[in-house]
């Protein structure tokens, strides 16, 4: 997993503080995402206004840990399975991760650059984002002991906690 994790981290400070910050970015990624591809709206039962927060908590989370994969992958294998309560499917995560990529990009111009570094920086690490969480998602099974050690669920959800988004 060789990903450019300083301009990952760099970017992604960046949109916190650019723009309207986290808030501004979480809100642009579902207002582009429902309109885009409106087939993935009744999927979500939690709002924008709330939704963008667990979205922009686990982007950090990611961001965070990206040069760690013992506490990486585990965490996107729980959310890979977590997902699958949610209808998520495939084909999902293309169109979540290009809206991702797109409003990042749109968001960051506004006050500063967006290179093709980045973008591509971006987009490379949500396609191993994407892989992980499918791969789990393909096969929870597999997964279920490392979801035990880690402090999962069988179903990717936290032992006791509400907040599975959430990389403790």
């Amino acid at each position: 997993m060789a990903l450019n994790a300083a301009l990952l981290r760099e970017t992604f400070e960046r949109a916190k503080s650019e723009n309207g910050g986290a808030t501004s970015l979480g809100m642009a990624f579902y207002e582009r995402l429902f309109e885009k591809y409106p087939a993935v709206k009744p999927l979500f039962k939690t709002p924008p206004e709330e939704q963008h927060k667990k979205l922009m908590t686990s982007v950090a989370a990611i961001v965070g840990v990206v040069e760690d994969p013992e506490r990486l992958v585990p965490y996107l294998h729980a959310m890979g399975i977590r997902h699958l309560a949610y209808k998520t499917v495939p084909e999902h995560y293309a169109a979540v991760g290009e809206n991702l990529v797109s409003v990042l990009g749109t968001h960051l111009s506004k006050e500063g650059e967006w290179t093709d570094e980045m973008k591509e920086t971006w987009q490379a690490a949500l396609e191993v984002v994407s892989n992980i969480m499918i791969e789990a998602g393909n096969d929870p099974d597999k997964f279920k002991e490392e979801m035990k050690d880690k402090g999962y669920e069988p179903n990717g959800f936290k032992k006791d906690d509400p907040r599975p988004w959430v990389l403790a």
